[in-house]
């Protein structure tokens, strides 16, 4: 997702280990899961760990660390950029939204843009460093990423995709030269970026594109996405050995990233754990996890179904279940306009987030945070939305290991 939404409707990649590399830690004080009912309310900094992987789950300081939180896009804007200036958090208030999220709603994890109109061109992380800032502060983890795939609040002419760009040649090739306004590559980008923030656990993780999705392929017929992900991942965890790395896909029949190619995408060594996206399109939002069995049950990984590029997310739970790598839900959408259309939204996203917790989810995100301003999908704290209250007690049960 982007301002808008738009429903869906360099080498080969190598068998990813089932246990990630080590990371480093800074500190001794980790979160563990049966304190943090207590942590929720009184931390004022995450542990100094970074997040690492392992196999399927997450973990900091050793102990599993499952999450909620909301996307914020536009966290990172400033004076001298922001995607959408009429609902832009000013950066004096900043922290104290944070704070309202950790405290009031639940929130160990905030997604958001940090793409090169927000850092000029990596020449200025002074609106990207507040992020920063607000999180450590409050208790929050980031989730920053780096381009936009629907072609959103970056560099290149709006409303063309990422998938168009370069004469449908992005991927393969135009990610190396400067785009647009660029004033670097993103392959270059992604380098400076990742080797700036290195050192800061607040990170969980790089996610290199939001809703990546191409139907170009190289010439073995394999996604072009394969060999960019494989690139762009590996030039991360060459600067930056401690952060967590992810394409960052929607799946649910996202052309080059649903299915068989969601598959070969993400069973990469450099990628680290997989995305996917609820946004309805294969079912209607009453389905907890589209495309499984009615009483929750997946199906199988290698089934016709699960090949299909026009695969459903419960695919994507299973194939990621069976490379053994965690997935995160990273945006969950649907359109509330009114008191009850924001009932019944929290009672869908409810279910939807049981259905992805039971079925392995390592996170869940909601689409999008606001203070109030909607474009209809957004959750509005003015509006006291009742969705409020559903991530803050799936909070409270992640923390309680539930």
């Amino acid at each position: 997702m982007g301002t808008r939404r738009r429903p869906h409707g360099t080498g080969p990649g190598r068998p990813a280990p089932a246990r990630s590399r080590r990371l480093l830690r800074w500190g001794a004080g980790a979160f563990s899961l049966p304190l943090i009912a207590t942590v929720l309310l009184s931390c004022s900094d995450p542990s100094g760990d970074f997040v690492e992987r392992d196999g399927r789950q997450f973990t900091v300081g050793g102990e599993p660390f499952r999450f909620t939180g909301y996307n914020l896009y536009d966290a990172a804007a400033s004076d001298r950029y922001s995607c959408r200036p009429s609902s832009r958090i000013a950066p004096e208030d900043l922290e104290d939204q944070f704070r309202w999220l950790h405290d009031e709603a639940g929130v160990t994890v905030v997604r958001f843009w940090a793409y090169q109109p927000y850092t000029d061109g990596g020449r200025d992380f002074s609106a990207v460093d507040r992020v920063v800032d607000a999180a450590r502060a409050t208790g929050i983890r980031l989730i920053p990423v780096l381009e936009d795939g629907p072609g959103d609040c970056s560099t290149g002419e709006a409303d063309v995709s990422l998938a168009e760009a370069d004469d449908g040649k992005w991927f393969s090739s135009g990610y190396r030269e400067p785009y647009g306004s660029a004033e670097l590559s993103y392959r270059d980008y992604v380098r400076v970026v990742a080797e700036h923030y290195r050192d800061e656990p607040v990170i969980l993780a790089w996610m290199l594109v939001n809703e990546a999705e191409t139907a170009e392929r190289d010439q073995q017929g394999r996604s072009a996405l394969v060999s960019f992900a494989g690139d762009v991942a590996g030039v991360v965890h060459s600067v930056d050995p401690h952060h967590l790395v992810t394409l960052g896909t929607q799946g649910n029949g996202a052309p080059g990233a649903s299915g068989a190619d969601f598959r070969e995408v993400y069973n990469q060594a450099d990628l680290d754990f997989t995305e996917v996206h609820d946004w309805g399109r294969y079912g209607a939002d009453d389905e907890a996890m589209p495309g499984a069995a009615p009483d929750g049950t997946l199906p199988a990984a290698d089934s016709e179904q699960c090949a299909s590029r026009t695969a459903q997310i419960a695919c994507s739970f299973a194939i990621a279940a069976e490379i053994e790598k965690p997935i995160v839900v990273g945006e969950v959408g649907i359109a509330a306009v009114d008191a009850a259309g924001r009932g019944r939204r929290a009672e869908l996203v409810r279910a939807k987030a049981r259905a992805a917790f039971d079925a392995g989810a390592a996170g869940y995100l909601v689409w999008h945070y606001s203070t109030d301003h909607t474009d209809g999908y957004d959750v509005v704290r003015s509006d006291d939305d009742l969705l409020f209250d559903v991530t803050r007690r799936l909070g409270a049960e992640l923390s309680a290991g539930d």
